[in-house]
């Protein structure tokens, strides 16, 4: 016999349909709002997939782009839960139905949604490795056909020009090839847009495995990084490039299984640009206790973020034209085990970070502050050593 409404009962719904999609989504369901913007996306905690799931904060309804289904905070719940409209709303309230008459969950329905959801994660997680060996194959065999850097190759050259000797290329996991091709993706096809030189760095997982390239891509005319642009559309391209698998991996600069320092920093030439100093200038003691490693990027330095926070100075216009402050990852690390990042050996004591100056200050001294939160244990000593503002720190060894 179905309940009869009541002005409690009437009172308990509205609380219900009151409280913000968002906090439940993040309450229930752990769909934690990173975004400062109205509309965000998440695999569906119902029948998975990748980002189908979106909640609009500023509409206050949900939408699953694989069942079609939406609303507002309480059809959310049903939906995702498998139950009735009386059991989402004591969900949402914490609180049983004043009448009494408790609601129902399709049990049935839940089992056959969390096999689903295995089911495609299975699969993704299949597709997405067997991606990663084919592209790490394919990295191999650009490594394979690569061959040594000599001072009077285009790779060599290029590096003198930034006033690195190739006497610093000791032990790091570099070579060049003579014409490697830039692909650019026309839908999901490869177009080659440029052929040349290459400066090729072997990216290596913590384990000491071959995890894919990091190409760069140099003018021999000019003995600076080659200018490619599409011939088709126009756009300028970066010359460099990655091949395989970046996260929680390095390029090795030197070799010493046995490092007690850790010297690291964004981008190769960075970092060579250092090793070259301190080769000149320190006792070989030093050298011999300290590894070299070229982070690849910025992010892969500092890992994920917790939050964002907003800039000092740096602002956007949205939609409207209203001037709003700019938000940036925070310096809080996330340590969620799913979101790879490059962290130290062990056995490394003292850890030097290389900050650019030549990149935004605020940005990168939060992401450089992320990683020293992660890498932090007892005994380990972090400090960043920042370049001039305006330059990075191979202007500091070219005297700029």
């Amino acid at each position: 016999m179905t309940a009869l409404a009541s002005p409690a009962v009437d009172d308990w719904i509205d609380r219900a349909r009151a409280v913000p999609i968002e906090e439940v989504a993040a309450r229930l369901y752990g769909l934690d709002w990173k975004s400062r913007g109205h509309e965000m996306a998440w695999a569906c905690p119902a029948c998975g997939g990748h980002d189908r799931f979106s909640i609009n904060r500023r509409k206050q309804v949900f939408h699953c782009r694989a069942s079609g289904e939406g609303g507002d905070v309480i059809a959310m719940v049903r939906y995702l839960d498998a139950c009735d409209f009386t059991a989402a709303c004591e969900r949402i309230t914490g609180e049983a139905r004043p009448d009494g008459a408790g609601g129902t969950v399709d049990e049935a329905e839940q089992r056959r949604r969390a096999e689903q959801r295995a089911a495609e994660h299975e699969e993704r997680e299949r597709a997405a490795a067997d991606y990663r060996e084919a592209e790490r194959r394919r990295s191999w065999k650009i490594w394979q056909e690569a061959v040594a850097i000599r001072p009077i190759d285009p790779i060599g050259r290029y590096l003198a020009a930034r006033g690195i000797a190739t006497a610093a290329l000791g032990g790091a996991r570099l070579k060049m090839t003579p014409s490697l091709p830039f692909y650019q993706l026309d839908g999901k096809r490869p177009r080659e847009v440029h052929r040349g030189p290459a400066m090729v760095g072997a990216i290596i997982g913590p384990d000491g495995r071959f995890r894919g390239v990091h190409t760069t891509w140099v003018d021999p005319a000019t003995h600076a990084k080659a200018e490619i642009a599409d011939p088709e559309t126009g756009e300028v391209l970066s010359p460099k490039k990655v091949r395989g698998s970046a996260g929680g991996n390095h390029i090795p600069l030197s070799r010493n299984p046995v490092a007690r320092r850790l010297v690291v920093g964004e981008g190769i030439e960075t970092v060579l640009s250092v090793k070259h100093a301190c080769a000149a200038e320190m006792l070989p003691g030093w050298m011999g206790e300290t590894l070299f490693v070229a982070g690849i990027s910025l992010g892969n330095i500092g890992g994920r973020a917790m939050d964002t926070i907003p800039h000092p100075t740096a602002t956007r216009t949205d939609t409207l034209g209203r001037v709003r402050k700019q938000r940036v990852p925070n310096d809080q690390p996330d340590r969620d085990p799913r979101y790879a990042a490059l962290m130290p050996p062990d056995g490394v004591e003292d850890v030097i970070l290389l900050g650019d100056g030549d990149s935004d200050r605020f940005t990168t001294e939060m992401t450089l502050r992320r990683a020293a939160a992660r890498w932090a244990r007892p005994g380990r000593v972090i400090k960043v050593a920042w370049a001039p503002a305006g330059g990075d720190w191979n202007d500091v060894l070219r005297g700029k």
